[in-house]
Protein backbone atom coordinates (compact mmCIF):
# COMPACT_ATOMS: atom_id res chain seq x y z
CA UNK A 1 0.00 0.00 0.00
CA UNK A 2 1.32 3.20 -1.13
CA UNK A 3 -0.75 5.59 1.28
CA UNK A 4 0.90 9.43 1.85
CA UNK A 5 0.26 10.60 5.27
CA UNK A 6 1.14 13.36 6.90
CA UNK A 7 1.11 14.12 10.53
CA UNK A 8 -2.50 14.16 12.14
CA UNK A 9 -1.85 18.18 13.47
CA UNK A 10 -1.47 19.07 10.37
CA UNK A 11 -4.43 17.61 8.70
CA UNK A 12 -6.28 18.59 11.23
CA UNK A 13 -5.05 22.42 11.04
CA UNK A 14 -6.45 24.72 9.18
CA UNK A 15 -3.36 26.73 8.61
CA UNK A 16 -1.81 24.09 7.19
CA UNK A 17 -4.11 23.15 4.75
CA UNK A 18 -5.55 26.68 3.33
CA UNK A 19 -1.82 27.56 2.92
CA UNK A 20 -1.22 24.03 1.26
CA UNK A 21 -4.86 24.54 -1.10
CA UNK A 22 -3.09 27.91 -1.75
CA UNK A 23 0.34 27.04 -2.47
CA UNK A 24 -1.37 24.61 -4.91
CA UNK A 25 -3.75 26.89 -6.33
CA UNK A 26 -1.42 29.80 -7.26
CA UNK A 27 0.95 27.21 -8.73
CA UNK A 28 0.46 27.87 -12.69
CA UNK A 29 0.45 31.58 -11.15
CA UNK A 30 3.49 31.35 -9.65
CA UNK A 31 5.55 29.63 -12.53
CA UNK A 32 4.44 32.30 -14.73
CA UNK A 33 5.61 34.92 -12.99
CA UNK A 34 8.71 33.59 -12.02
CA UNK A 35 9.38 32.73 -15.52
CA UNK A 36 8.93 37.11 -15.84
CA UNK A 37 11.57 37.44 -12.75
CA UNK A 38 8.42 38.94 -11.14
CA UNK A 39 6.74 38.07 -7.40
CA UNK A 40 3.48 38.05 -5.94
CA UNK A 41 3.50 41.62 -4.85
CA UNK A 42 3.90 42.71 -8.68
CA UNK A 43 0.91 40.74 -9.37
CA UNK A 44 -1.15 42.17 -6.42
CA UNK A 45 0.14 45.42 -7.76
CA UNK A 46 -0.99 44.83 -11.51
CA UNK A 47 -4.68 43.03 -10.37
CA UNK A 48 -5.17 46.62 -8.24
CA UNK A 49 -3.96 48.81 -11.68
CA UNK A 50 -6.29 46.43 -13.50
CA UNK A 51 -9.15 47.02 -11.19
CA UNK A 52 -8.82 50.30 -10.18
CA UNK A 53 -7.95 51.97 -13.03
CA UNK A 54 -5.31 55.08 -13.03
CA UNK A 55 -4.37 55.53 -9.26
CA UNK A 56 -1.77 57.24 -7.25
CA UNK A 57 0.94 55.50 -5.89
CA UNK A 58 -0.39 56.16 -2.25
CA UNK A 59 -3.64 54.83 -3.46
CA UNK A 60 -1.99 52.13 -5.08
CA UNK A 61 0.40 51.11 -2.27
CA UNK A 62 -3.18 51.45 -0.19
CA UNK A 63 -5.15 49.23 -2.43
CA UNK A 64 -2.56 46.61 -2.70
CA UNK A 65 -1.33 46.61 1.07
CA UNK A 66 2.48 47.08 -0.53
CA UNK A 67 4.42 48.84 2.01
CA UNK A 68 5.45 52.25 0.40
CA UNK A 69 8.88 51.98 0.62
CA UNK A 70 8.85 48.98 -1.62
CA UNK A 71 6.15 49.95 -3.78
CA UNK A 72 8.56 52.59 -5.47
CA UNK A 73 11.06 49.25 -6.56
CA UNK A 74 8.29 47.47 -7.66
CA UNK A 75 6.69 49.58 -9.76
CA UNK A 76 10.19 50.60 -11.37
CA UNK A 77 10.74 46.77 -12.30
CA UNK A 78 7.04 47.12 -14.05
CA UNK A 79 7.86 50.50 -15.88
CA UNK A 80 11.15 49.18 -17.16
CA UNK A 81 9.52 46.05 -18.54
CA UNK A 82 6.39 48.11 -20.58
CA UNK A 83 3.63 46.90 -17.93
CA UNK A 84 2.79 50.02 -16.29
CA UNK A 85 3.32 54.02 -16.57
CA UNK A 86 3.34 56.86 -14.39
CA UNK A 87 2.48 60.17 -14.98
CA UNK A 88 2.11 63.51 -13.39
CA UNK A 89 -1.38 64.32 -12.56
CA UNK A 90 -2.33 66.93 -14.75
CA UNK A 91 -4.17 68.37 -11.17
CA UNK A 92 -1.77 67.58 -8.31
CA UNK A 93 1.50 68.18 -10.26
CA UNK A 94 3.07 66.74 -6.88
CA UNK A 95 1.50 63.05 -7.58
CA UNK A 96 1.81 60.53 -10.27
CA UNK A 97 -0.92 58.27 -11.72
CA UNK A 98 0.11 54.87 -12.16
CA UNK A 99 -1.80 53.10 -15.54
CA UNK A 100 -1.23 49.73 -17.00
CA UNK A 101 -0.23 49.95 -20.42
CA UNK A 102 -2.17 48.14 -23.34
CA UNK A 103 0.96 45.26 -22.86
CA UNK A 104 0.66 45.27 -19.04
CA UNK A 105 -3.01 44.66 -19.19
CA UNK A 106 -2.74 41.34 -21.39
CA UNK A 107 0.33 40.28 -19.07
CA UNK A 108 -2.60 40.99 -16.52
CA UNK A 109 -5.00 39.24 -18.10
CA UNK A 110 -2.56 36.14 -18.86
CA UNK A 111 -2.09 36.18 -15.01
CA UNK A 112 -4.98 36.24 -14.16
CA UNK A 113 -6.30 33.33 -16.01
CA UNK A 114 -3.44 31.32 -15.01
CA UNK A 115 -4.70 32.15 -11.41
CA UNK A 116 -8.20 31.12 -12.45
CA UNK A 117 -7.19 28.00 -14.35
CA UNK A 118 -5.40 26.68 -11.22
CA UNK A 119 -8.13 27.97 -8.68
CA UNK A 120 -10.51 25.76 -10.42
CA UNK A 121 -8.53 22.75 -11.06
CA UNK A 122 -7.69 22.93 -6.69
CA UNK A 123 -11.43 23.66 -5.78
CA UNK A 124 -13.09 21.48 -8.18
CA UNK A 125 -14.05 18.94 -5.66
CA UNK A 126 -16.23 21.40 -4.05
CA UNK A 127 -19.47 22.83 -5.54
CA UNK A 128 -20.39 26.00 -6.58
CA UNK A 129 -22.15 26.75 -2.50
CA UNK A 130 -19.19 25.05 -0.71
CA UNK A 131 -17.13 27.56 -2.96
CA UNK A 132 -19.48 30.44 -2.29
CA UNK A 133 -19.30 29.49 1.66
CA UNK A 134 -15.25 28.99 1.72
CA UNK A 135 -14.83 31.91 0.02
CA UNK A 136 -16.76 33.63 2.88
CA UNK A 137 -14.93 32.26 5.44
CA UNK A 138 -11.86 32.99 4.50
CA UNK A 139 -12.83 36.52 3.72
CA UNK A 140 -14.48 36.63 7.15
CA UNK A 141 -10.70 35.57 8.64
CA UNK A 142 -8.85 37.76 6.31
CA UNK A 143 -11.18 40.60 7.43
CA UNK A 144 -10.29 39.90 11.25
CA UNK A 145 -6.95 40.58 10.20
CA UNK A 146 -7.52 44.12 9.03
CA UNK A 147 -7.86 43.26 5.39
CA UNK A 148 -10.96 44.30 3.77
CA UNK A 149 -12.44 44.63 0.27
CA UNK A 150 -13.10 48.90 -0.12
Amino acid sequence: MNEHRIPQFQWNSLSYLTARAGRIGTQELTELMESESLSRHHFTIICALEEFGGISQKDLADRSNVNRGHLVAYLDQLSSRGILEREVDPEDRRRNVITLTPEGRKFAARAMEAASHNEAKVFGALDEPQREQLRALLQLVATQDGEARQ
